[in-house]
């Protein structure tokens, strides 16, 4: 049995329009009332969780249900899972609530979670098989991913009972089947791995070269704030030196350090301040250490080796220094939101 392009289309698509009305609300709510009232923020994305997370979940089953009768598989009707919990969905808003446009992508994860959450705890029930389909512009990541073709559904791919590698701005989704003559019209797992071996086995050169393909759109994307920001340097004697920057605002940098001391541990504030100041003054290259600039003049850093982002205020000084959970996914982000 094959599952046809037109179908699984569909799927990927009613389930893309969950996400992205979940992520869109979301960012209506942050326009009318800010971030300030953090309890507000949790209740709001918990309820839009749970109300676009249980239809997220019930078109998986739709799905998971469809390909087991088409398949004669005999198994019981697919169960939907819960969504993100409550402290689960607070977690998330404390961790993003600095940057609406990421605590936006957040309620939008949640959301496809449950989906892909349904998938693999009933795929593990019935002794499933899965696949990791991509569709669209697939980020190196997802593109490995499905390089593994169909594999037994297990708990390996759960993490904290749910489902790992789950990020926001994709329309990748499992597939499940039944037997070895189901497919999805389309996927081929090989295809996939011949592009990882062409790299290398490199994640990190896979993103490279995609970000070559795509860098006359990114370079267009930012060519104005990178005009506004030389033009405010230019005013501001041209030449910003980040050897002296410290940590800037209400929060100082015992407190960046001890909010990050899991990922910097046993740095003392000179390691952690002069670091942050190292990123910002190196060389720049592509696929290594890359660098966002805005129209306030401020500009943020990625280091992937390292997995170190670090970003300014307008005057040169730093906003934050950390290592993302999410690693080039959040790189990834913020190319989208600047």
């Amino acid at each position: 049995m094959e599952i046809t392009e037109k179908t699984w289309v569909e799927y990927v698509t009613r389930l893309s329009h969950l996400n992205e009305r979940a992520g869109t609300e979301m960012a209506a709510y942050i326009a009318r009332n800010g971030t300030a009232d953090t309890q507000a923020l949790i209740e709001y994305a918990y309820a839009l969780v749970q109300k676009y997370g249980e239809g997220s979940a019930e078109l998986a089953c739709q799905m998971y249900d469809a390909v087991a009768e088409a398949s004669g598989a005999g198994v019981p009707p697919a169960e939907p899972a819960v969504p993100a919990s409550y402290s689960e969905t607070a977690q998330m808003v404390n961790g993003t609530k600095q940057s609406p446009p990421l605590l936006q992508g957040g309620v939008s994860r949640l959301v496809k979670q449950a989906g892909a959450d349904t998938t693999l705890k009933n795929a593990i029930r019935d002794g499933a098989e899965w696949a990791w389909v991509p569709h669209g512009d697939t980020c190196p990541f997802c593109i490995t991913l499905a390089s593994n073709g169909w594999q037994p559904a297990s708990k390996k791919a759960l993490k904290g009972d749910h489902a790992q590698h789950i990020h926001a701005h994709c329309d990748c989704e499992y597939a499940i089947r039944f037997d070895s003559n189901t497919n999805v019209a389309g996927y081929d797992p090989d295809k996939y791995l011949e592009q990882y071996y062409a790299a290398g086995g490199d994640i990190n050169a896979m993103r490279r070269a995609q970000y070559a393909r795509n860098q006359d759109a990114i370079n267009a994307q930012k060519q104005a704030a990178y005009a506004a920001r030389k033009l405010r340097e230019s005013a501001n004697s041209g030449i910003i030196d980040y050897s002296k920057a410290v940590f800037a605002g209400s929060r100082d940098i015992k407190w960046h350090l001890e909010k990050h001391r899991s990922e910097f541990p046993g740095w003392t504030e000179d390691q952690y301040l002069q670091r942050a100041r190292e990123i910002l003054q190196a060389q720049l290259e592509s696929g290594e250490l890359e660098e966002i600039s805005r129209s306030d003049g401020s500009i943020s850093r990625y280091c992937f080796s390292t997995n170190e982002f670090v970003a300014t205020t307008s005057d040169g000084n730093i906003r934050t220094f950390f290592k993302p959970k999410e690693r080039e996914v959040y790189w990834e982000y913020e190319h989208e939101r600047n």
